[in-house]
């Protein structure tokens, strides 16, 4: 079921993403509502419903579509790149029938309900089992459900009450009582009153020979009908308890199912029938129970649990059940396994077998371990063949006619135990290994990953004992943060907290903090990770062990295979990525939708990586490192250099491209590339930090600069250029210093923090003189004009535009001229002077026309529309406007669009069109909204607020001036504030004479 890509049985749920991409509560309705109709326009009064309950504003359709604007672009961000088409029927999503649970919930209720009919009961029963596994709960049940959903939830309902009805019978059938069992158990969460339920449950877990839970399940049975109803258990649910007391179990509910039984003793044979016949046993036969102690405080894992108990105790007659638990060193693979072994003892009468294959020290011989497998079900040394082809053929004849539990922990490879696998009957295997097995055949695997934070700091607490750690304090979240959530990191600390009263949480919180040697104190007794994660280092290969060590270096967060190409050959890296994927040094993180795989390794095994090998190879993963970080610049380059914009910045590298690629960027690929790699860029630089390679820190937090610029990605911008910061300072690279400030300083005017923008303009201002750097001096320039005329100070403000004019020209850059020219008309206009202003306006609108730059092109035509708006010719500032918004668009600039939208909004308005600057508007405060630039947000509700005040619908009007009015004092714009405050108090007085 890889390929689905929504659910919502259960909780609306985007398959296979990272965290929750969609917050907002009306797109998740929306997308809610969608799929409950998939393939289908769905009306907009129905959507309407289904967001307001009936009680829809008056803007609901332009709310809808916003929300199904910003749904598209939450779903493609999330690499779901769903169809959402719009007609004048309303709206609809297109997804396969795989790519929905839903649908193919339902395809499979078809398909699984004509095999049954069909007489093919055991195929039906494995469909309806995998209708069964989609089943989360409760469709949609994080959401508010309103009357629109109820007849839709109500079917899925019902067919899940009929297939649990189903698979029921048809697992009874198959005399697969156990998973019947799993089925009446889920029954009893939703109706925990049904008598007749707990009636079949008891005798289900009896017919499955647990019997020691089907007493514990009557025992509840009757203490919640009592606690619940105050009534007694009926006649036929306590003959079913008196069945558990003694052991036994009905031919239940149909004839000629018998209850578990241990293997009946076999008589000793005249002679050998044949090689191939049961070897001879020397004593009665005396069921193996060899599990080691269960831990007393495990915790967590429950639905890893509950999945491997319905695998193991399946009774399917022609393939043996054969589970795999693999993952990273730590994460409680063996707990696991004996835990499991413990619970399902009961189903396997004829003994438990626990091995352990030593995988990660010294692998057992697979002859050897069938001799102990043997000699545990009790055959004599005599009669062990000495052949291992003819040992492990007599191992599958004595597990034919068995019901054993194997346990093979830590095991190498899949051909260290294929000789030991059953052929067929009713024994399990259950394997535990670092290993991902995928080559053993007929096995399910079932990986594990770290806890997640309510298993953690439920195993910290259990571990370190009652009342030690508060597992919610800060401390405690300090800790397990520190542990990554690595179960075996947990129980060390918590262990040590139980064992040492005089430590303190919030002390050893302050041990951990220290990366260096955050691995010696996670060690007690002979429980460590570094002995555990060398284990797994220690049977790498020599190409696989240095990439292990660069891994360590660089991966601070996400990362593609390919950014590591550069230190082998692509098939080289590839190789040992893979084998150290397989064996849970390193893991998939993510699959984007063009299917190229982002990777991820646990933080404590990355602090291991760091400090495994010698000195030379220590030094060698330095090495590799920079190199990675030269081919990585050298890539951003030549994306930058693609991009379809001239960048009205300083870039980090001026002189010409190294080692040009044969096939260079086109505009849409850089564009394409940065998407691709976004997540890798601020980690990369927090790496080079971290191992001292400061240049390359700066260097590559200053190289994505115009991308960022472009996209309005503001989170990225700050998490790459602080640190880079940083970086330029330490490795003190003056220029480096001043090309930040410069960008930090763009940023924060973006977010109108005005204190922090005036801070780096004026530090980056004093380094560009002090080196002598004209452009930069010039580009600082039109950011200390923009800062002074937005704070109320054009004045100031244009003598920094004509300085930047002067070094622009001095140094040859059309395009910094282009810009402060139109920025200096932009105070002309402020004067009211349209004659000057139009000169410089057309000056720069020239340079951007020679340059071939449509952006700047764009830019400048914005600030043409505004003079066109003083002087009165609407019809031209509109199409001025809608030039722009074209190119902003064709560009993929949304932050530039924004601008552009509320303009647009603004001159549709004085032109009398108020259907489409509605829409303009509303649009740009949403944009503006979401990429956080509250000027764009405050100017466009303000402009709206005055277009709702003049066709009369006051209440739209107050509710946007007011909105206009917060924003513009958020980011303490007075000036703003006042004019929306004014235009509020305005209604007010005419709300008071009318």
């Amino acid at each position: 079921m890889d390929s689905l890509r929504y659910e919502i049985l259960g909780p609306l749920r985007l398959a296979h993403v990272q965290g929750q991409p969609l917050r907002a509560s009306k797109p998740r309705q929306l997308l809610a509502t969608l799929l409950l109709h998939p393939n289908r326009f769905v009306s907009t009064d129905l959507i309407a419903d289904a967001l307001w309950e009936g009680t829809p504003p008056r803007s609901a359709t332009a709310n809808i579509r916003t929300y199904v604007r910003a749904l598209r672009g939450v779903l493609q961000e999330a690499g779901l790149p769903a169809s959402i088409d719009t007609s004048a029927a309303g709206y609809s999503i297109e997804v396969g029938v795989d790519e929905l649970d839903a649908s193919l919930f339902e395809a499979l209720l078809a398909e699984g309900g004509h095999l049954r009919d069909a007489g093919e009961k055991r195929q039906a029963m494995v469909v309806l089992s995998r209708a069964y596994s989609l089943w989360r709960g409760q469709p949609l049940a994080d959401l508010t459900i309103p009357s629109a959903w109820e007849g839709t939830i109500a079917r899925l309902n019902a067919q899940y009450r009929g297939l649990v009805d189903a698979l029921l019978d048809l697992r009874l059938e198959q005399g697969d009582a156990s998973g019947a069992a799993v089925l009446l158990s889920g029954r009893l969460t939703e109706d925990p009153y049904d008598e007749e339920l707990w009636r079949r449950y008891v005798d289900a877990l009896l017919a499955a020979g647990r019997t020691g839970e089907a007493r514990a399940a009557y025992a509840k049975a009757v203490q919640t009908l009592a606690d619940e109803l105050d009534v007694k258990p009926g006649p036929e649910l306590e003959a079913a308890g008196a069945r558990a007391e003694n052991g036994r179990s009905a031919n239940w509910p149909n004839p000629g199912i018998p209850a578990p039984t241990r293997t009946a003793e076999r008589e000793e044979p005249a002679e050998p029938a044949g090689l191939m016949a049961s070897p001879v046993l020397t004593e009665p036969h005396r069921p193996p129970s060899q599990l080691p102690l269960d831990l007393a405080d495990f915790s967590g894992r429950q639905g890893q649990l509950e999945q491997l108990r319905d695998l193991v105790c399946g009774r399917d007659p022609v393939r043996p059940p054969i589970a795999v638990i693999s993952g990273a060193p730590g994460t409680g693979k063996t707990s696991l396994a004996i835990r499991l072994g413990h619970l399902v003892r009961e189903y396997f009468p004829d003994g438990q077998i626990y091995l352990d294959m030593r995988g990660a020290t010294e692998p057992r011989d697979p002859a050897g371990a069938l001799t102990d497998l043997l000699l545990s079900l009790n055959m004599s040394d005599s009669a062990v063949p000495a052949d291992p082809d003819r040992r492990s053929a007599a191992l599958r004849s004595e597990l034919a006619s068995r019901r054993v539990l194997i346990i093979l922990d830590d095991v190498a490879a899949a051909s260290q135990i294929v000789p030991l696998m059953p052929g067929t009957g009713a024994s399990a295997v259950v394997i535990t290994s670092r290993n991902r097995l995928m080559d053993l055949a007929g096995a399910d695997s079932m990986p594990l990953d770290t806890f997640d934070d309510g298993e953690a700091a439920e195993l910290l607490r259990r571990v370190a004992g009652a009342g030690r750690v508060d597992s919610s304090s800060a401390a405690a979240l300090e800790i397990l943060a520190a542990c990554g959530n690595l179960p075996l990191a947990i129980r060390i600390v918590a262990s040590r907290l139980a064992q040492r009263p005089d430590l303190s949480p919030a002390e050893l919180a302050r041990r951990l903090r220290d990366e260096t040697h955050r691995l010696d104190e996670l060690s007690i007794g002979e429980l460590a990770v570094r002995t555990s994660a060398d284990l797994s280092y220690d049977a790498l290969s020599a190409e696989e062990g240095r990439l292990y060590r660069l891994i360590g270096r660089f991966a601070v967060g996400e990362f593609p295979a390919r950014i590591l190409e550069s230190i082998a050959t692509p098939a080289s890296v590839r190789r040992s990525l893979d084998r150290l994927i397989e064996v849970n040094l390193v893991q998939i993180s993510s699959v984007d939708a063009n299917g190229t795989a982002r990777y991820r390794v646990h933080d404590l095994l990355r602090l291991h990586a760091i400090g495994v090998g010698d000195d030379e190879q220590k030094a060698q993963a330095i090495k590799d490192l920079r190199t990675v970080f030269e081919s990585l610049l050298h890539k951003i380059r030549r994306a930058t250099a693609a991009l379809p914009f001239v960048y009205f910045g300083v870039l980090e590298h001026t002189g010409p491209l190294l080692s040009p690629d044969p096939q260079p960027f086109t505009p849409s690929d850089a564009i394409a590339w940065f998407d691709a790699e976004r997540s890798t860029f601020a980690p990369a630089i927090r790496a080079a930090a971290q191992n001292g390679l400061h240049d390359h820190a700066w260097r590559i937090a200053a190289a994505w600069g115009p991308y960022l610029d472009m996209r309005a990605y503001f989170d990225d911008w700050n998490e790459s250029h602080q640190p880079g910061l940083v970086s330029a300072i330490a490795c003190g690279d003056r220029r480096g210093q001043a090309i930040i400030h410069r960008n930090l300083a763009q940023l924060a005017l973006y977010q109108d923090d005005w204190d922090a923008a005036w801070k780096h303009l004026t530090q980056g201002a004093a380094i560009f003189e002090e080196i002598g750097d004209r452009q930069g001096v010039g580009i600082v320039a039109v950011g200390l004009g923009t800062w002074l005329r937005e704070r109320g100070r054009p004045d100031e403000g244009l003598p920094e535009y004509e300085r930047a004019v002067e070094a622009f020209v001095e140094v040859g850059d059309k395009n910094g001229e282009a810009v402060a020219r139109s920025a200096a008309a932009s105070i002309w206009l402020s004067r009211n002077d349209t004659v000057t202003a139009g000169r410089y306006l057309a000056e720069a609108f020239l340079l951007g026309v020679r340059l071939g730059d449509q952006h700047r092109e764009a830019k400048v035509r914005r600030r043409i529309a505004t003079l066109r708006m003083q002087q009165g010719r609407h019809d031209q500032a509109v199409r001025q406007l809608q030039a722009s918004l074209e190119i902003f668009n064709s560009l993929g600039d949304d932050h530039c669009a924004a601008y552009g939208r509320t303009d647009l909004g603004h001159a549709l308005i004085a032109l009398g069109d108020d259907a489409a600057a509605r829409r303009m508007l509303l649009d740009a405060i949403e944009i503006g909204h979401r990429l956080g630039d509250r000027s764009v947000e405050g100017q466009a509700a303000h402009h709206l607020g005055r277009l709702y005040a003049s066709t009369g619908n006051l209440e739209f009007a107050r509710r946007y001036l007011t909105r206009a009015a917060r924003v513009w004092q958020l980011v303490a714009n007075d000036q703003k504030a006042t004019e929306s405050r004014q235009a509020l108090a305005a209604l007010d007085s005419h709300v008071a004479v009318g």
